[in-house]
């Protein structure tokens, strides 16, 4: 890969030179499994907040919500909270973990909990965190850098209620006949055929082929997959096309795992032609999928300072090392 060229001292220039651009990310954004995702923002000039001061992360967008984090301070320490947009009627079931990242990078002071994001109050407000996460003397010694606070969330959709469903095929009862092996996801049951999973998936292919204890089973259990997203990746292979912005990422990870090029193409084909993701938000799955013609009409974008500053991430080391070349090269012409 091109930026494998590179030894760490001229990595460490490559960062410098993105500097020089003035590229400082708002909001780093990572793509987890299934229904989780994180947020990581470094918010500047925490030291000069005054009482009662709120100051918020850029908005990001998953599974068709927008979240951001909130920091405050009150009464000499620093309150963090996670916001997202629901609407009337609407709950999202959500874990959740906080830190905020020290200056010997050790002490990251992790907090979790469990909330249902829902409208409530007058005024009306979704959030909820920590009024008193750290006593403000404690975050001015270990915790600022120049003024500068990294805050990161880590959050695991349980359930979504009030959001509209997409219409999908049925793996259901109905499908019994039609079926020789059921896919089980916790309590839900998929009828699948072994023959045309096979075909499409030598993942499957090799699961079934007798090698394994599973073969001669007529119920195989799923497990670190989400069924939501495993309905909409068999939606996908049977012929459906509701492929859209909030469930890309969750078939995408289905169709990684079990290597199904038709559905990665699919996937591939709505990210270039359809889709209205950020264009770091493409470049991300780009990468972690290795979608060529994707990473290549998103580089192809790139004309500005600007445009480089929205998707180059805070740290480089955590993005696609070929990517990252493509950028330098763009970055010397830029400067």
């Amino acid at each position: 890969m091109f930026f494998n060229q590179f030894n760490k001292n001229e990595k460490l220039e490559i960062s410098k030179n993105l500097t020089e651009l003035k590229i400082y990310p708002c909001l780093i954004s990572g793509p987890m499994t299934g229904r989780e995702f994180s947020l990581k923002y470094g918010f500047k000039d925490v030291g000069k907040l005054e009482n009662s001061q709120n100051l918020y992360s850029p908005e990001d967008e998953h599974f068709g919500v927008k979240w951001k984090i909130r920091i405050r301070k009150f009464d000499g320490r620093l309150g963090i909270f996670l916001c997202t947009n629901v609407t009337d009627n609407q709950q999202i079931h959500a874990d959740y973990t906080m830190k905020m990242i020290s200056k010997n990078k050790e002490n990251n002071l992790p907090l979790s909990t469990s909330h249902i994001f829902e409208k409530c109050g007058d005024p009306p407000r979704v959030s909820w965190g920590w009024d008193k996460f750290i006593k403000w003397k404690t975050l001015e010694d270990e915790y600022l850098t120049d003024g500068k606070l990294v805050v990161e969330v880590h959050v695991k959709v349980n359930k979504m209620v009030g959001f509209p469903k997409e219409k999908l095929r049925s793996f259901g009862d109905e499908m019994q006949q039609f079926s020789d092996v059921i896919l089980k996801v916790k309590d839900q049951k998929f009828y699948v055929s072994k023959l045309y999973l096979s075909y499409q998936s030598p993942y499957f292919a090799t699961l079934f082929s007798g090698a394994f204890q599973e073969s001669g089973q007529s119920e195989i259990e799923l497990k670190e997959v989400n069924s939501e997203d495993l309905h909409h990746y068999l939606d996908i292979l049977y012929g459906g096309n509701g492929i859209n912005d909030h469930n890309v990422k969750g078939i995408l990870s289905i169709a990684d795992m079990y290597n199904t090029q038709l559905v990665v193409e699919k996937c591939e084909k709505f990210l270039v032609k359809e889709s209205e993701m950020a264009l770091k938000k493409k470049l991300e799955l780009a990468g972690k999928y290795r979608l060529v013609e994707l990473r290549e009409v998103c580089l192809d974008q790139i004309q500005s300072k600007e445009d480089l500053q929205s998707v180059v991430s805070e740290n480089i080391n955590e993005m696609d090392p070929e990517i990252l070349g493509e950028l330098f090269k763009k970055t010397i012409a830029l400067i």
